[in-house]
């Protein structure tokens, strides 16, 4: 800026001298076109920095208290379009067995876990540590491990921000960009709306759906699970008769996950890998998970 005034100044200088000097040409019309090829530049190296900025923005984590006003909010919208599912043993069943893999994440998030009153069988999370699994896939799970490597799916998906990071690349970030920690009332209505829409769908690229398979079976095997929990609820998943009935059920498993076969033999690969041992636990869960009150709802 500094540089410009002084060319300013110096052209203004230039002409007063020129006039003096009985030139007819006023200084504009001689030197039009450097004034406008400098206001070009300046232009767009102000373009250039909004450009920056908004990278920027893309590539800045929410806040704490960010994630944990979308995480809320986002929860709300799910809950309200499925209902929680009010069994108060099942439910503290769950969360001890959620609390036991977060235990090995990286980030502090304090994470909630509920049971969907829905029979569709599907697991989702979004920002801020809330984790949903289905009665529909309760029902259809075997063990405690199972469990335990579903969860540690969609906990990895937290811990590694993908939801968020999904939601930051994708979204206008004009209404993101912000010098206060909160959300105004306006942008977190429509981040959580994204975001719900992103959790229901499993909006997420399938690099971060490997990472999650990848990441979620270390953090169930650290928990003390054997590690094939999540590769065995995904077979399972695979030879579901194809059935009207089981389509349905199956419809928000999410078109943008790597085809299940895929992924199995992945974690089949990861599994061979790891140290064997750990805890399937199928007694337990049969005895805390009763599939049978699902029948009422």
């Amino acid at each position: 800026m500094r540089a410009e005034r002084g060319m300013r100044w110096a052209l203004v200088v230039f002409c007063a001298a020129t006039l003096t000097a009985g030139m007819a040409l006023p200084c504009s019309a001689q030197f039009g076109s450097l004034i406008q090829k400098a206001k070009e530049k300046a232009a767009q190296a102000e373009e250039k920095a909004k450009l920056a900025r908004e990278a920027k923005d893309i590539y800045t984590p929410w806040s704490p208290e960010q994630e944990q006003q979308v995480g809320e909010a986002s929860a709300a919208t799910i809950v309200n379009i499925f209902g929680l599912y009010e069994n108060p043993e099942m439910v503290r069943y769950v969360n001890l067995v959620g609390d036991t893999v977060a235990q090995h994440t990286q980030r502090p998030v304090v994470y909630r876990f509920g049971i969907l009153n829905t029979e569709i069988i599907t697991a989702l999370s979004v920002p801020g540590g809330y984790v949903f699994i289905t009665r529909g896939a309760l029902a259809n799970m075997h063990s405690e491990a199972e469990l335990a490597g579903t969860l540690a799916h969609e906990i990895a998906h937290v811990d590694e921000r993908h939801l968020e990071k999904e939601i930051r690349s994708k979204s206008s970030m004009t209404f993101l960009r912000q010098q206060t920690a909160r959300f105004t009332s306006t942008q977190l209505e429509q981040i959580a709306g994204n975001v719900a829409q992103g959790s229901l769908t499993q909006q997420y690229s399938r690099d971060k759906e490997t990472d999650a398979d990848r990441i979620g079976v270390t953090l169930a095997q650290a928990a003390g699970y054997k590690a094939d929990g999540l590769r065995m609820f995904l077979t399972f998943l695979q030879n579901a008769p194809k059935t009207p009935e089981s389509q349905r059920q199956l419809s928000l498993w999410g078109s943008t996950h790597p085809p299940l076969p895929a992924r199995i033999e992945a974690l089949r690969a990861q599994e061979a890998s790891l140290p064997a041992g750990g805890q399937v636990l199928d007694a337990r869960f049969v005895k805390h998970v009763n599939v049978a009150a699902f029948a009422a709802h």
